[in-house]
């Protein structure tokens, strides 16, 4: 029970800590998180549904048509009609979203530089090592 309660008392924390690297980190970029994730889950999937789109982001189809409906304002998103089937909607990326998605990655990367640079090298390597070691058991849990 004892490492269930550690973990309960760490997680807040944690998540506190990682809101506020990801906020240094994103510094100067003009899309929300939700916004960032759904371009990224459109870039990643190349092309997708929106009912894909909603499964993968864990929201409401309602949600995902809102997020969808700002990105395709912003010119950063299309929706395209299937022929076949009318009904069916393809989502994809513009040349725009996907210029925005380079820019935003290669900001990150020069975002983790800066806010590494705080750290000796033996904690910025222990501290990568440690989200390497989160990611893969989270992966599993997932």
């Amino acid at each position: 029970m004892e490492r269930i309660e550690r973990l309960a008392r760490l997680y807040p924390m944690l998540i506190g800590k990682m809101g506020r690297l990801r906020a240094l980190v994103h510094e100067g970029i003009d899309l929300s998180y939700n916004q960032y994730k759904t371009l990224l889950t459109i870039a990643d999937s190349g092309a997708c549904s929106l009912g894909d789109l909603a499964r993968e982001l864990e929201v409401a189809m309602s949600s995902a048509s809102q997020m969808v409906e700002r990105l395709v304002g912003q010119g950063l998103v299309s929706r395209e009609q299937d022929a076949g089937n009318r009904r069916q909607v393809t989502i994809r990326l513009t040349s725009n979203g996907e210029k925005l998605i380079g820019e935003l990655q290669d900001n990150l990367v020069e975002g983790y530089k800066r806010v590494l640079k705080r750290l000796p090298e033996e904690d910025q390597e222990d501290l990568v090592q440690s989200f390497e070691t989160i990611a893969r058991i989270l992966g599993k849990l997932t």
